[in-house]
């Protein structure tokens, strides 16, 4: 897609605001306050983002899915190491759960906490640059992070990467946020970036 600075800024300026309202939701739902960092937005490819998330030992991540339909059509996936999600199960049910009975809840409670955080992300892209989304259910997914991404299509690919911190009390998870466009929607997007821009002068 080839975005330029400008845009890549005020794209993290929306991206932000979403974020900033799921932290909110997130925190409601736990019942104590979690921390989501502002994203750092940039253009990556999926073999950068695979490398990124191997190079941290993730060999298997696990991805919350959802797809996203409109003038602009998208799949969103959230993605964290595997090791991290039962931390992110406790965010949902509270520390006195115990570790086994975690697994049963686990898809369950990721599931809801991608929906939080993808919904939000996305209805304030829709809300700021007037686009009109239609939403899946999201959709829990294991294995490796090449795997997760490829699709069937080119890993070198470039796509939108949100890179976010989740913090709660002592739990801190490092997670990514993408955007599979295909090359119309990615064209409908620049548009829509670039009108929101004009706005903003």
């Amino acid at each position: 897609m080839r975005l330029t600075p400008l845009e890549l800024d005020a794209l993290a300026e929306i991206f932000n605001h979403g974020v900033g309202q799921a932290a909110l939701a997130l925190s409601e739902l736990a019942g104590e306050e979690v921390q989501l960092s502002a994203p750092k937005v940039e253009e990556l490819s999926k073999r950068e983002i695979s490398e990124k998330l191997e190079a941290r030992g993730s060999n298997r991540i696990c991805a919350v899915r959802q797809a996203f339909s409109g003038s602009v059509n998208t799949e969103a996936l959230l993605m964290f190491p595997v090791e991290k999600s039962l931390q992110l199960v406790q965010l949902m049910v509270g520390d006195d759960v115990p570790l086994a009975q975690l697994s049963e809840m686990e898809q369950e409670s990721l599931a809801e906490i991608g929906n939080i955080l993808l919904n939000s992300v996305v209805a304030s892209v829709a809300d700021m640059l007037h686009i009109e989304f239609e939403g899946s259910l999201p959709q829990v997914e294991l294995g490796r992070a090449g795997d997760v991404l490829y699709m069937g299509d080119d890993l070198d690919d470039s796509i939108l990467s949100l890179q976010i911190n989740f913090k709660i009390a002592s739990r801190q998870v490092q997670g990514y946020l993408v955007f599979l466009l295909d090359v119309a929607s990615s064209e409908a997007l620049k548009k829509k970036i670039a009108a929101f821009i004009e706005s903003m002068e």
